[in-house]
């Protein structure tokens, strides 16, 4: 009964309304400002709508950001071209998080036994200096470790353990990730 509660809470009319303003507003003063120089103008506006922020971060204006009140993103971070973030749950990114282009971090998902498809979420959380490559898929509730990589086209459903290099559909783990002193 509880996940039917979240459900019937994020579907609310207030909150159709709410994403409805959001969506008009980000066609008209959010996509079109593109250029590297308009970053602050669109992490202005993404604050004016509830999102938390950190200093130095990037967001590319191809994002696609379903709910920005539920986004906490750290210093240093960025978000990366074409990336899509559908977060009825919060999506938090700590500092110097990497999200590259075209990835997909998706905090819902229905329970398909239920009769009514209901819709539930979990949030997610990437910690510091992780990198989340191209095009990987970051399901509900994943908990991404402090320096992990998920690699490009992978799809993560489970936790990834700190300085954890993982790839694949599913993502397996594949080694522990070893910086070198250049």
């Amino acid at each position: 009964m509880e996940k039917y509660q979240k459900y019937i809470d994020n579907y609310s009319c207030s909150n159709k309304l709410r994403r409805l303003c959001w969506n008009i507003f980000c066609a008209l003063l959010y996509h079109p400002f593109g250029l590297p120089l308009f970053n602050t103008w669109r992490i202005f506006v993404l604050k004016i709508w509830g999102a938390k922020i950190g200093k130095g971060s990037k967001v590319y204006a191809s994002s696609k950001i379903w709910a920005p009140w539920n986004l906490e993103i750290g210093q240093r971070s960025c978000i990366g071209p074409n990336t899509i973030i559908y977060n009825p749950g919060k999506v938090i990114l700590k500092n110097k998080v990497a999200i590259s282009q075209y990835a997909y971090l998706c905090t819902a998902t229905h329970d398909y036994t239920s009769p009514l498809h209901t819709l539930y979420w979990q949030d997610i959380i990437i910690d510091d200096y992780a990198w989340i490559a191209a095009k990987a898929f970051i399901g509900p509730g994943v908990h991404i470790g402090e320096r992990a990589i998920i690699g490009a086209c992978s799809v993560q459903t489970k936790d990834a353990e700190p300085w954890g290099v993982y790839a694949g559909n599913p993502a397996k783990y594949i080694k522990k990730r070893i910086l070198k002193n250049e």
